[in-house]
C-alpha cells in the first residue's frame, strides 16, 4: 500500500515542470490586471486574475511574484498567491500559495494544497516536489493528517 501511495504522489505532480521550466525555450505568456516591475527589488509582480501559460502548463493565481538575480537577471523564484491552480495533462494542483525555487528545483505548495488526477488525489498541509530527484513529500501539521484517495485501475483481460 505504501508503494501505491508513493507511486500516486509521484505520478500526480502537475508541478513536475513548473512555469519557467515547463518549456525551456518556449515563450511564457502572462496576463493580469496589472504589472509592476521593480529593478531595485529585482522582481516583477502581476496582480489580478493572473494566468501564466507555457507549453502545456497553465497556472492561475490572484498574484504572481517573479524574482530574479544576477547581472543576467535569471529567474530565481516564482511565488503564486491566492487561489493558485496549476493544470497540466489532466492533472490539477490547487493551493493558497506556491513557491518555486528555481536553483534548488523545489516546488512547495501550502495553504490547503491538493493534487488531483481523475478520481485520485492527495492533500495535506504542505506538498513538496523535488524536481531534480523525481520525488514528492506530503506533510501534515500536528493534529491533522495527510489524505490520499486512490482508485485501483481495472486490469485488462487478454485473450
Amino acid at each position: 500500500m505504501v508503494a501505491v501511495i508513493v507511486g500516486l504522489v509521484l505520478a500526480l505532480p502537475v508541478c513536475s515542470e513548473p512555469i519557467g521550466a515547463a518549456g525551456k525555450g518556449m515563450p511564457l505568456q502572462v496576463t493580469s490586471s496589472s504589472l509592476e516591475a521593480d529593478g531595485g527589488l529585482k522582481q516583477v509582480v502581476f496582480v489580478g486574475n493572473v494566468v501564466a501559460v507555457q507549453g502545456a502548463l497553465t497556472m492561475h493565481a490572484d498574484k504572481l511574484i517573479v524574482r530574479y538575480e544576477g547581472k543576467s537577471n535569471d529567474v530565481s523564484q516564482i511565488e503564486a498567491l491566492g487561489k493558485v491552480r496549476i493544470e497540466k495533462d489532466g492533472r490539477v494542483a490547487t493551493a493558497g500559495r506556491g513557491i518555486y525555487e528555481v536553483g534548488k528545483g523545489v516546488v512547495v505548495l501550502t495553504r490547503s494544497p491538493r493534487v488531483q488526477q481523475g478520481v485520485n488525489s492527495v492533500e495535506g498541509d504542505e506538498i513538496i516536489f523535488y524536481l531534480n530527484e523525481d520525488r514528492s513529500v506530503v506533510k501534515s501539521q500536528a493534529g491533522s493528517r495527510v489524505r490520499a484517495i486512490l482508485t485501483p485501475r481495472e486490469k485488462s483481460v487478454e485473450p
